[in-house]
């Protein structure tokens, strides 16, 4: 037995330390689904249909990492960067302290100008310094953006500057228009492979199709936020699950997730019995039903067309009848003996 709790300790100890070294995602909920956290430097994806929340969550998760102090990155392939600011600022979020990579599509030219990698055209900057305005093609054509080339960017950007955290987003737009179909999966397993590698903890972001179909990212990478959005009676109804997470046990639940003016919001259960918060969370008080007055059971019947009937006063337990006081000449009730019995047939015996 004492084995037994020893080796219960020792599991509950060592789950407690992988909690303290998990990646906060900035949304309290969500780090409950997830058991505290993402564990660190590994790739992970947030999914969903058009308009979920993904790149909304996907900066939270930034956000958190810098006001911690860490260096976070937000590659940005389905929008420019301006775009993602301005739409970010209406949670009344600082982006400064984020360093932003354009990863967006050039115009296409179909002149045969020399193709040149991205990474010599582009640089990585704050949020704080993006223009307002959007990027403009260059004039010596387009730079070849490819997964392989983000691929070199994000080592030589390690080596400048070490990020913990980094965003991509999205991968589905990176597979369709970066990667030929042939080499897709192949592909996707090396840059998944490459984040893994550099040691970052990485949130790709995935569209999907009204119809559910598995895709190759959820498949490889380490852990899938899937967020979900349908009506019903009430209208758009939000809700989030953890599809799967290795190396971690997570809620198999799906959750209420809104979308606020000051960003995401999960809902999840209380407190679990035992823990701290469960014994020092103070009762519910309870509803308390009072009965009409007299008068107002008067005036109910009355407006009600009946016959206004007063209900009779009950009576308190102090005016309830009492038995009789017992005669001063008669003896006390216990001492009073029983009637005898009849005489059995036949006469006395």
């Amino acid at each position: 037995m004492a084995a037994l709790s020893l080796t219960t300790y020792s599991q509950n100890q060592k789950r407690q330390d992988m909690i303290k070294e998990k990646v906060k995602t900035g949304i309290p909920g969500l780090d409950e689904m997830l058991d505290g956290g993402l564990i660190p430097g590994r790739p992970y994806v947030v999914s969903g249909t058009s308009g979920t929340g993904k790149s909304t969550v996907a900066m939270h998760f930034l956000l958190e990492g810098a006001q911690r102090g860490e260096n976070v990155l937000y590659v940005c392939v389905d929008e420019p960067p301006n775009e993602v600011r301005a739409n970010m600022s209406q949670y009344g979020w600082d982006l400064d302290k984020v360093y932003v990579f354009d990863g967006t599509m050039d115009i296409m030219s179909y002149d045969k100008t020399p193709v040149r990698d991205v990474s010599t055209e582009r640089k990585v900057v704050t949020a704080r310094e993006v223009s307002d305005s959007i990027r403009k093609t260059s004039e010596k054509g387009p730079v070849d953006m490819s997964i392989n080339t983000l691929q070199e960017l994000l080592k030589q950007e390690m080596r400048n500057r070490k990020y913990s955290r980094v965003v991509i987003d999205s991968v589905t737009s990176l597979r369709r228009f970066y990667i030929k179909t042939s080499e897709e999966y192949s592909t996707l397993a090396s840059f998944f492979r490459v984040l893994s590698d550099l040691g970052v903890t990485t949130l790709a972001t995935v569209h999907q199709a009204e119809i559910y179909k598995p895709d190759a990212e959820a498949h490889m990478s380490r852990g899938e936020i899937r967020l979900h959005k349908w009506f019903d009676g009430r209208g758009l109804v939000r809700g989030v699950t953890i599809e799967k997470y290795r190396g971690s046990s997570h809620d198999q639940k799906m959750r209420p997730l809104k979308i606020t003016a000051t960003g995401i919001e999960v809902k999840t259960e209380g407190p679990k019995e035992g823990s701290k918060a469960a014994k020092t969370k103070e009762p519910e008080p309870k509803a308390v039903i009072e009965k009409p007055s007299e008068e107002k059971q008067v005036a109910l019947a009355e407006s009600a067309g009946h016959p206004a009937v007063a209900e009779p006063p009950a009576s308190s337990p102090k005016e309830e009848a009492k038995p009789p006081p017992p005669r001063k000449d008669s003896p006390p009730s216990e001492c009073i003996p029983d009637e005898p019995d009849p005489p059995p047939p036949g006469g006395e015996q």
